[in-house]
Parts: structure tokens; sequence; C-alpha cells
């Protein structure tokens, strides 16, 4: 375990895990929301509600569930931790989830059916490589096999790359992102847990 004398630092390193992505349905197959470039996409306080840290697997309190359908980005579902009951877009929520569903989320919005406005480039990931989990902010996405990019403008894929052999060259090489701080000193353990807890990549 990663120790320091600071107790600040301490608190950072041990409280916070691996988080929950966003997840998005694409030629009927799950993937994982892995790297951002542009936006917006959506977030409850875009319906005026207000999440809360739903556990330690997901401080942000919500996950969002996106469908790649007749070439546009829908926003599908919703989860969210919080004290706000709001109809968006006429779906009433409901506030007990199935049994499939993470307990620690207490309101859920189903068939939503709201087109995104997002702009920019997007990597969605499938297939994780256990081994390289690491217990802290989002997977990257050179830890999965199977990785796309989505170029998108206002809400509409224009194209689509596969960039899992692009990926899997990165893990010959050692060229990942890296499992731990490069000291413990604590500015560079809070950059490593800023950079885990960031999808922010350039598209190339």
């Amino acid at each position: 375990m990663l120790t320091h004398d600071d107790s600040h630092t301490q608190s950072i390193v041990i409280i916070m895990t691996g988080q929950i992505p966003d997840q998005f349905l694409y030629e009927g197959e799950a993937y994982d929301l892995v790297g951002l470039d542009g936006g917006p996409l959506y977030e409850p306080q875009d319906f005026g509600i207000t999440p809360q840290m739903a556990s330690t697997a997901c401080w942000r309190g919500y996950q969002m569930f996106y469908d790649c359908k007749d070439g546009q980005l829908i926003l599908d579902h919703m989860h969210v931790r919080t004290d706000d009951k709001i109809t968006v877009n006429d779906i009433s929520p409901r506030e007990s989830g199935d049994s499939d569903e993470m307990v620690f989320f207490n309101t859920f919005y189903e068939n939503l059916g709201l087109k995104t406005k997002f702009t920019g480039s997007m990597l969605l990931a499938k297939d994780f490589i256990s081994e390289m989990y690491v217990h802290m902010g989002f997977q990257s996405p050179d830890s999965f096999k199977t990785v796309l990019e989505l170029q998108v403008q206002d809400g509409d894929i224009i194209k689509v790359r596969d960039l899992s052999d692009k990926m899997e060259e990165r893990r010959k090489q050692g060229r990942v992102a890296p499992t731990r701080p490069e000291t413990l000193d604590e500015p560079d353990i809070e950059e490593w847990v800023k950079d885990r807890f960031s999808l922010d990549y350039k598209s190339e």
C-alpha cells in the first residue's frame, strides 16, 4: 500500500478505487467509455438533478448508458444517486433497482431517447485485460483488447476507427498508462490521481 506522511495524501490513495464508466451499445455489444476529446455528453446536472457520491467506485454519483443507433449517439438510460426525483424527457424515474443493477444508485431513468450534441472523438473499449486493472479512477484504453474511436459531429457518428492493433503495440512496447505514481511525493501522487480520473485524450 502507498504511504506518505501527509494525511491528506494518504486519504486520497486509500479511499478512491476503480470507477464505473459510462457505457455505450455499439452494433449490439457493450463498450466502456475510456476517452474523450470534445463534448458535451449528458450529465444529470443538465436536467436539474444534483448527484451524490454513490460509493468509492462512483464518486460522481451516476452512470450514463448510450446507444449508437442509426448513426446517432442516443442517451438511453441514466442511473443516479440523488434526492431529486425529476421527470426527464417525459420519463419519470424508478426509485428501486432490479437485481442486476448496482445497489448504490437509487434513481433510474429508462428509454430516454435523447440525442446528444457531442462533437469530437471518443474511445470505446471492451475485452478488458484483468491483470492490467488499476484500483484508481478509470481504466486506461491500453488495458482493453478492443478499442474503437468514434468521430462525431453534433451527435452524428461520421467515422469509426479500430485502434485495437495500436493498443496492442503500445502494450508490447511498454507505452501504457502508469499504474502508480512516479514517487510517493504528494505532487506526484495528486497528479497521478488526477490523470486516472480524467478521460481526456487527443485524437490523432
